[in-house]
């Protein structure tokens, strides 16, 4: 099976670069960790009460997350990429749990080589970033650290990544292929339909969720005995930490069922007797729920996360009355940096990765009498739908969010720096890059290969 994977990968390796750029951006977050951790203990300054370790761990948790939501989708966009593959190994008399080895051993080795590569450029990364934060003021107890290369945590990069990516890819694609492994299965139009287990953890994450936000109005004795806590604040730092993570988890789980939905209500939005390609864009939009996913979905979490500790650092940890402007942007950027990082490497990837899906789309709606005017128009309010998905989830989990700050707030008399503007304020920036990014990939396309097509018609002439 090994022998199969590697002349596989080795057979279609150009496709998997794009992939390859978010491993590599794991690499990075993971490398950080590993690297500070490691220089860490063999300076022996891995103990007391400015232990470093802890520090960089950091990066390493909420960087993992984010992969672990973005690589669902990434390996659903691969399996739709190499259908025709898998399609004949189908078959050949492949099963499912063939097929999942074989993506899922792709992926892992793809991993390895990404985690290699990222270790050695999170080295000057972590040089920089911690020579500079133990300058700013709160964080000057800790050590000055001689971050270096070591074998051990180089090969913890690699092994941890490429069992991570690869189990991962596993059981996602063990998903995708499960229910049979005849031809029609792969090419089969997916719908909102969940699984049994699906639909099990989403109403568990969902009603975990209803709960612990309805204690925050139930008063502090029921928190307080859920999370303990020496003091109100710690107590509902505490449950509103849970409540993020279930927020996370609830998102993640009930997309599949919320975002083909919203799309269509957003037909209540858009003026459709006016705007002639609106329904091409709406259908190019739902047709790909893939990547919708696997575009919305991170940029959500990442604008709840954003607004989470926003919230905490200058409303009720009352950080910014405290500590200078350093200081924020050095807390901000430990807790945001991975995630927006690997966020990043993921649009980038997504380009990369459905660039043949694409482009046969614009070509096919230039065969059918699109001209660059329509392309261009149908491909912006395609990007306005995906803006606009984003923003109205980012706001809504943010409104939810934003409640039970202001509970806490009061409850703890801690004083709110921020309105209720402040729930607009991440979901604007998020939904606003998701539209530039998917007008200006869309649009450069869409002109290219127009003009291409005008090019060779006029020399056929």
């Amino acid at each position: 099976m090994l022998k199969l994977i590697i002349l596989q990968l080795r057979y279609t390796w150009q496709a998997w670069i794009g992939a390859l750029v978010v491993f590599i951006a794991a690499g990075i977050v993971l490398g950080v960790t590993l690297i500070g951790a490691s220089s860490t203990i063999s300076a022996h300054l891995d103990h007391g009460n400015y232990n470093p370790v802890a520090f960089f761990a950091t990066p390493a948790i909420f960087g993992l997350i984010t992969l672990m939501l973005i690589l669902t989708g990434i390996t659903r966009l691969l399996i739709a990429k190499f259908k025709t593959d898998y399609n004949l190994w189908a078959v050949l008399g492949a099963n499912p749990n063939q097929l999942a080895l074989l993506i899922g051993g792709q992926m892992s080795l793809s991993g390895m080589v990404g985690g290699f590569l990222g270790y050695f450029l999170a080295l000057p990364i972590v040089r920089t970033y911690y020579a500079w934060v133990i300058t700013t003021p709160g964080m000057r107890e800790f050590p000055t650290i001689n971050m270096k290369l070591q074998l051990s945590s180089l090969t913890l990069t690699v092994l941890i990544l490429g069992v991570f990516i690869g189990l991962t890819g596993v059981i996602n694609a063990k998903k995708v292929f499960s229910g049979g492994h005849k031809m029609h299965r792969l090419t089969k139009k997916r719908n909102c339909n969940l699984s049994i287990l699906d639909w099990l953890w989403c109403v568990m994450s969902s009603g975990s969720l209803a709960y612990v936000y309805l204690l925050f109005f139930q008063g502090s004795t029921q928190l307080a005995t859920l999370f303990g806590g020496h003091s109100l604040v710690e107590t509902y730092s505490q449950a509103l930490l849970a409540l993020i993570f279930l927020m996370i988890m609830t998102i993640n789980t009930s997309e599949t069922l919320i975002l083909p939905r919203l799309v269509k209500l957003l037909t209540l939005i858009f003026p459709i007797t006016l705007i002639r390609t609106f329904k091409t864009a709406y259908w190019n939009v739902l047709d790909k729920k893939d990547f919708l996913k696997t575009v919305a979905v991170p940029l959500v979490i990442f604008s709840v996360i954003a607004s989470f500790f926003m919230y905490m650092i200058f409303d009720l940890a009352n950080v910014a009355s405290k500590r200078n402007l350093a200081e924020i942007v050095g807390t901000l950027s430990l807790f945001l940096g991975a995630p927006f990082l690997i966020i990043l490497a993921n649009t980038i990837s997504l380009t990369i990765i459905s660039s043949s899906e694409r482009t046969t789309s614009i070509r096919q709606l230039q065969l059918i009498g699109f001209s660059l005017k329509d392309l261009l128009t149908e491909k912006r309010l395609e990007a306005e739908i995906y803006g606009l998905i984003v923003f109205i989830q980012a706001a809504i989990g943010n409104a939810l969010l934003f409640v039970s700050i202001l509970k806490a707030s009061d409850i703890t008399h801690t004083r709110m720096f921020d309105s209720w503007w402040s729930i607009l304020e991440w979901p604007a920036v998020t939904g606003t890059l998701v539209f530039l990014f998917i007008l200006i990939v869309d649009s450069s396309y869409s002109y290219k290969i127009y003009s291409q097509n005008r090019l060779n018609a006029t020399e056929k002439l």
